[in-house]
């Protein structure tokens, strides 16, 4: 048999693709739901619906097409990443996990522990606060109104769902401990960190043999630093590359031309190998910007030859993998917690890719980005 797991974002993905990499399987995203044609033995398929900031019944509808795929290939879900959070739409995606895989049970554990989120008592806290009392509840896009876990999950029919209290990584370990040693079909739901005693404990078959065998990468060259997150710590970061290694830094705004903000950030890769991107302060639209942001990337890249990138934000690596023509990711390596490197293949060769969610890392995680795209792989 073999396995999959849903997530609602590529940086998800890819964050809990750190976990069953970690524990020794080849793991492979397809940017498409609809190009998956079913997992090899011993791989894992991770898949992301894209549907963070998605109305509910798009984000079920897209969460049970993407189950009824997996049926179709005798596939296994065995895990499905939320926000550690709770922004999108749970609840929704939840109630159709639940229908398209009836008398499955799941075990609902957002917790993160490392980053200060746990649960006690059924109530989801960051630091010790209620999360919607924190700035998630003000988050602009899907800010979170519920942080007791029962009350969030509600309309799910009743016995279903089995959420453990969460103060480290321990509780997270001995809670998927439980679920199998009771048996029967269960999912679990949480944060990346529980996908850790996912991917020891669930995952199914040995590793493939050519899975160590190396992905193609590209040779040497220039470097994009793509900064489609609003969340300042991004701005601190491309800061701290800058004044580290002096790479140029350019703002990108809706009110720029797409042709002649690419030639700039082109000539920057041409005369420094190095160029970073940022979206100004002032958002507007945010689909549009992802969108231009990536056909910014795309032809920077296609002009120099570039084919070594670092993206924030898991839609902006998605929009610019898709303007690249590239169909499936293979995880290569966890830099640092939330920073993945992926490999991937376009018309023109081998990209190799590093991305994060707008809010992890410190002030160096550019810097480290850096370092791993200029080693090589």
């Amino acid at each position: 048999m073999s396995d999959y797991f849903i997530a609602d974002d590529l940086s998800g993905a890819l964050d809990a693709a750190a976990a069953f990499h970690r524990a020794g399987h080849l793991v492979r995203v397809p940017l498409n739901p609809a190009d998956w044609n079913g997992t090899e033995p011993g791989e894992i398929t991770g898949l992301s619906t894209e549907t963070r900031n998605s109305p509910p019944t798009e984000a079920a509808a897209a969460v049970a097409a993407v189950i009824a795929r997996g049926r179709r290939h005798g596939a296994r879900l065995i895990y499905k990443k939320i926000d550690s959070t709770l922004r999108g739409p749970v609840a929704a995606e939840l109630a159709a996990a639940l229908g398209a895989l009836p008398g499955a049970r799941l075990l609902f554990a957002p917790a993160n522990p490392a980053v200060g989120r746990t649960v006690r008592d059924g109530v989801l806290l960051v630091h010790g606060q209620p999360v919607h009392e924190t700035d998630f509840g003000r988050d602009p896009v899907s800010p979170v109104r519920e942080s007791r876990l029962r009350a969030l999950l509600a309309a799910l029919p009743a016995g279903s769902v089995e959420i453990p209290d969460t103060a480290d990584t321990a509780d997270l370990s001995r809670a998927v401990t439980d679920q199998v040693t009771r048996g029967g079909a269960w999912i679990a739901v949480g944060s990346g960190a529980l996908a850790r005693p996912v991917a020891t404990t669930l995952a199914a078959g040995d590793v493939p043999e050519d899975s160590a065998t190396a992905s193609p990468v590209p040779p040497p060259g220039p470097m994009l630093f793509l900064g489609g997150s609003a969340h300042a710590l991004n701005r601190r970061q491309a800061a701290r590359l800058w004044s580290a290694r002096k790479v140029p830094l350019h703002e990108f705004s809706l009110t720029d031309s797409v042709e002649v903000f690419a030639a700039k950030v082109a000539g920057s890769l041409r005369d420094r190998k190095a160029a970073s991107v940022l979206v100004a302060p002032e958002r507007g639209n945010s689909a549009l910007i992802r969108d231009r942001l990536a056909a910014v990337a795309s032809a920077a890249l296609a002009a120099t030859g570039t084919a070594r990138v670092f993206a924030t934000g898991g839609e902006t690596a998605r929009a610019l993998c898709v303007a690249l023509g590239v169909r499936s990711l293979r995880f290569e390596a966890e830099l640092e917690p939330g920073l993945a490197a992926a490999s991937g293949e376009r018309s023109s060769g081998p990209l190799l890719l590093a991305v994060k969610p707008g809010g992890f890392g410190d002030d160096d995680t550019w810097l480290r980005a850096a370092d791993y795209l200029g080693g090589g792989s």
